[in-house]
């Protein structure tokens, strides 16, 4: 997608980077030591590499999109690891919840949509859909939260906050498209997007995730 946009990233440190930071957070090795590594072999790299007036502006859009990547999903291991019934709990609700939100948002779109949600970033959004898509995780785990002995508001709020995660991730992948001028984010997963509209919604989701269960989950 960078490189459709015309600029040459660092690949290294853009797959590298996003790679390692979930691996590194499972294996409690220091992020924070990790991050400051990368800066500063990436920075230097750009002295050695050949001269190019947007060398800036591609290390930032690398360095970017790598945190974007692997700086949100690394939240779904400490989302794995709250306190639950089962091992996995708050994962697999929160990857129902965002479908449930998902689905919603686009039948109810599709059947009465008419008002545009972000027109610049995402035309065939509408705000009926995003409605939708925010009241139907809602209702969802305000049911679910009581035969799974958890406070109804505790389960009406995650529905809410992933329905959150879903819609403003869902735009964000949609803004880095209009923003490099494709219209897929790949060719790995044929006639869906690419790889990265299976996952856009579901990245933003897990750091909400967290915040709101450190806040509301005793």
């Amino acid at each position: 997608m960078v490189r459709s946009a015309g600029f040459v990233p660092l690949d290294w440190l853009l797959v590298g980077l996003a790679a390692s930071l979930p691996v590194a957070t499972r294996l409690n090795v220091d992020t924070t030591l990790l991050l400051t590594i990368a800066l500063v072999a990436s920075l230097a790299s750009l002295l050695v590499r050949p001269w190019s007036e947007r060398a800036l502006v591609e290390w930032a859009l690398s360095l970017g999109l790598a945190l974007y990547l692997g700086g949100f999903m690394l939240y779904y291991i400490s989302l794995r690891d709250f306190p639950s019934l089962w091992p996995g709990f708050w994962v697999m609700s929160l990857l129902v919840l965002s479908w449930v939100c998902d689905s919603s948002a686009f039948f109810v779109g599709r059947a009465i949509g008419r008002t545009p949600l972000a027109p610049n970033v995402s035309p065939k959004k509408s705000l009926e859909g995003a409605i939708a898509g925010l009241i139907a995780p809602t209702v969802v785990g305000f049911i679910a939260a009581m035969p799974l002995h958890l406070t109804p508001l505790l389960g009406a709020g995650y529905g809410l906050v992933i329905a959150v995660g879903t819609i403003v991730g869902d735009l964000i992948e949609s803004l880095i498209k209009r923003q490099t001028g494709v219209k897929d984010s790949g060719v790995l997963i044929p006639g869906h997007g690419g790889l990265l509209d299976r996952m856009d919604s579901l990245l933003l989701c897990a750091p909400l995730a967290v915040l709101y269960l450190r806040a509301f989950l005793t």
